[in-house]
């Protein structure tokens, strides 16, 4: 594993006043999801049919497109970011091999990985190897479902993920950790990365798998998150920017459990019209709203929609990306 890279930032003050945006584009034809299975922890990705938002079909002839070399050589929480240019893309995951001989979830939170698997391309479809990025600090038992939002203003990615930490003492994380929580850091290229800080530690409410969804206009977020004691997943809502004030939106998108690793976004074609994917520990179940703003999500019941698929996240594409994506990775 790699040694820890930090990237100086001038001020903790300057990040909580940062109101990251996404533009979005208007000419959107489809969209990627980038996921994985638990029998075979690799990068699979689905290219919808047009911009029907519950009919995929699988890439590459329903193999991988990419598998990671490093770490555990096993991922989960795909998660694909980029940036308003388009420039650039990186495939993010958790390190973590389920499968593995005398694999416990607890040892998985106390000595897991401390990195996240990153992958980075040009054009969507040419990968560079995969790396492992060390983000946190040896307090820390694990780093799970890393995500990243784009910020203009800056030119960087907030990077997010779930952990617990366990006290400077216990340097075997033998002892009782801390809940669990959204942590944070910036960077500029995936290589070097900020001091990480807690962003999201809600008292006595363990917490993970934290997806935002951009709202339209500057500032304004929804965000969805799991809460590990009744293993639902709710949402809250700003208008400040990632970090300025949340509110939460209703009690629980859904009073069916478990739940988990919420994908959210916005249909191409009706404004208005959101999505979210929630895993149910076998596979996503698809819901919708037309007032994200309230609540009111509602579960989809489409023919079609393609089995298996786990927590990972969904890419509106443009013409140029689509072509692309279908040619490089037939179905």
């Amino acid at each position: 594993m790699q040694e820890l890279s930090i990237l100086a930032v001038a001020c903790l003050g300057a990040l909580a006043a940062a109101s990251p945006v996404e533009q979005r584009a208007t000419n959107y034809v489809g969209y990627l999801v980038s996921t994985f299975t638990d029998a075979n922890p690799k990068v699979q990705q689905y290219l919808s049919n047009g911009n029907n938002a519950y009919s995929f079909r699988f890439l590459n002839k329903g193999s991988p497109v990419l598998s990671s070399t490093v770490g555990t050589k096993a991922v989960r929480d795909i998660f694909l970011a980029t940036n308003t240019a388009r420039s650039e893309y990186y495939l993010l995951a958790t390190d973590l091999d389920i499968n593995a001989p005398g694999f416990s979830w607890d040892a998985a939170t106390r000595t897991g990985s401390r990195g996240i698997v990153v992958w980075k391309s040009t054009d969507l479809v040419t990968w560079s190897a995969s790396s492992l990025r060390t983000i946190e600090v040896s307090t820390a038992g694990m780093v799970w479902a890393p995500s990243a939002v784009w910020d203009d203003a800056t030119s960087q990615y907030y990077v997010f993920w779930s952990s617990r930490h366990y006290a400077t003492s216990d340097a075997r994380h033998t002892g009782t950790a801390s809940l669990d929580r959204i942590r944070y850091a910036t960077t500029k290229d995936f290589v070097t990365f900020s001091s990480p800080s807690d962003y999201l530690a809600p008292s006595g409410t363990p917490v993970i798998d934290q997806e935002f969804q951009y709202l339209g206009t500057a500032g304004s977020f929804a965000r969805f998150v799991k809460n590990e004691t009744t293993l639902q997943v709710y949402e809250e809502r700003t208008t400040g920017g990632l970090f300025g004030s949340w509110s939460r939106v209703g009690t629980y998108v859904t009073t069916q459990t478990p739940r988990e690793g919420p994908a959210s976004f916005a249909d191409n074609t009706t404004p208005g019209l959101y999505h979210l994917w929630l895993d149910n520990y076998t596979q996503y179940v698809p819901y919708k709203t037309n007032s994200i703003t309230t609540g009111g999500w509602s579960t989809e019941s489409v023919s079609g929609f393609p089995s298996g698929l786990k927590h990972g996240s969904i890419t509106p594409l443009t013409q140029v990306e689509y072509n692309a994506l279908g040619a490089k990775y037939p179905s």
